[in-house]
């Protein structure tokens, strides 16, 4: 009795229902089948389910029938199944793997009809012409239409997959959808990710006022975009670049978030391990200076202690001009160290701290004036180069020009012509000698060296004898 009133509830329900056994023959059918497709039972049971569905579509019944290997698992799909005059009707179709009271497997299916409803949003949206089209070429154009919006969904869907790590969450936070890169990255299975929450990824690493800050954002309908560490099932430890957007239901409330998440890990441990590499740099750097910043020092400290102690005067000489030397050197090396780019030297900063140095070693008083109007930005080569020739020049003015006085004055004037530099140095002390020349082979060292900079300068220099000291030098910039 009670199986009679179970058949007569099925054959009432408005739907297409039957049952298919573990050959895939139809093995019951209710009685919609004859009002809808006009089938009689003994024309559907015992017959293949695909027999009934369009040739076009039986690979992709195919495909979803065969998910269905574990008692529960469901699929569905929209379809054309055929009616017994020839032509083709669309149902949106269920399938659910079941199994008997001996254990044999049962997928019970219910389809219900859409062709009228596809029939009617065809009409509602079309911009074409369809007065002259008949019900079954609306039938089949909407049908066309809404599968190449399947396919179309499922290949972005696609791609995103193959792309992302996506999570789909309800307005709570608990995940509802993760696809399979989202188990392959967190190493948890899709039965431990759904119905819980991303704090079971959470890695201890952000502070819970980061978590605050962006639920706040995403439950006030904002986007939220930023970088999370999390922690994988075995332990391990993933950054990802996340998205996650608030998603509104018809009206207008949010009732999930989408999270869409890129896999940095390998950027975030680049990043890491340059910044480590930058630091131990900087940490040799430092060594590096300090032992060259002591070793130059250690060398001008014994120079001029050999001058103290050396009695005679020509020695004593030599000395100081060598420690001088040095002393120019080591004034550009602390400043190549100071510069944020070692491979330029700003001459208006250089040079006058330059003079202070080299002026302070000396009792007398001498007084300096500089000229330079703009910046003049010179490979660290030209600026020792100059350096040295300054150091000389100032040497020869404290010996020669200002023997006999205890105050004097130079002055040094810098400017950038097209593509020279010229450099100009005078002192008010007494004039050179009629018979000077910067040629002489009989001058001493620091002219010779003078030259030999100036050479490799690529520059010319004037001196003029009888006069106060005046050393003309150009090169080429």
């Amino acid at each position: 009795m009670a199986q009679t009133n179970y058949i007569d509830l099925l054959s009432n329900v408005p739907d297409l229902i039957c049952e298919i056994d573990d050959l895939e023959k139809i093995c019951y059918a209710n009685s919609f089948h004859k009002h809808r497709l006009g089938y009689e039972a003994h024309e559907i049971l015992g017959r293949s389910v695909d027999e009934f569905f369009h040739p076009d579509d039986r690979n992709e019944l195919r495909t979803k029938m065969s998910y269905l290997r574990i008692p529960g698992s469901e699929t569905k799909g929209i379809w054309r199944i055929a009616h017994k005059n020839g032509n083709f009707l669309t149902f949106e179709c269920r399938g659910k793997l079941t199994a008997d009271s001996d254990g044999n497997k049962r997928i019970i299916v219910i389809a219900r009809d859409i062709s009228e409803d596809l029939s009617s949003d065809f009409k509602l949206h079309s911009k074409s012409n369809i007065k002259n089209q008949s019900a079954q070429e609306l039938h089949y154009q909407s049908f066309f239409e809404l599968k190449m919006s399947q396919f179309e969904f499922l290949q972005l869907k696609f791609a995103f997959d193959e792309h992302a790590v996506i999570t789909i969450t309800d307005r709570n936070g608990v995940i509802t959808y993760a696809n399979d890169r989202f188990c392959e990255i967190s190493m948890y299975l899709k039965s431990e990710l759904i119905g819980n929450n991303h704090r079971l990824l959470n890695s201890g690493f952000h502070s819970p006022e980061f978590f605050e800050r962006m639920y706040n954002m995403i439950q006030n309908g904002h986007v939220w975009k930023g970088e999370i560490r999390n922690r994988a099932k075995d332990g391990s430890i993933y950054w990802v670049n996340a998205t996650i957007v608030p998603l509104r239901s018809i009206d207008g409330s949010i009732n999930r978030f989408v999270a869409l998440h890129t896999l940095i890990t390998r950027t975030i441990e680049s990043e890491e391990k340059v910044i480590q590499l930058l630091r131990e740099k900087e940490l040799l750097l430092q060594e590096v200076h300090h032992r060259i910043k002591n070793n130059l020092f250690s060398v001008f400290s014994l120079l001029k202690m050999q001058a103290s102690y050396s009695s005679d005067l020509h020695l004593k000489e030599q000395f100081d001009e060598a420690a001088g030397r040095l002393r120019s050197m080591m004034a550009l090396y602390d400043r190549l160290y100071r510069s944020e780019n070692p491979n330029e030297i700003d001459l208006k900063e250089y040079i006058p701290n330059l003079v202070r140095q080299i002026l302070s070693t000396y009792t007398k008083d001498i007084k300096f004036n500089f000229f330079l109007d703009i910046p003049i930005i010179v490979k660290p080569d030209i600026a020792n180069n100059l350096g040295i020739i300054l150091n000389e020049l100032i040497c020869n003015s404290v010996k020669h020009s200002f023997l006999k006085n205890n105050s004097g004055q130079i002055k040094i004037t810098l400017e950038k012509e097209d593509n020279k530099i010229i450099f100009f140095y005078s002192d008010d002390g007494e004039p050179l000698p009629d018979s000077y020349s910067l040629q002489n082979v009989e001058t001493g060292f620091g002219i010779k060296l003078m030259n030999l900079l100036v050479q490799q300068l690529k520059g010319n220099v004037k001196v003029i004898p009888g006069q106060s000291v005046q050393f003309h030098l150009s090169f080429p910039f």
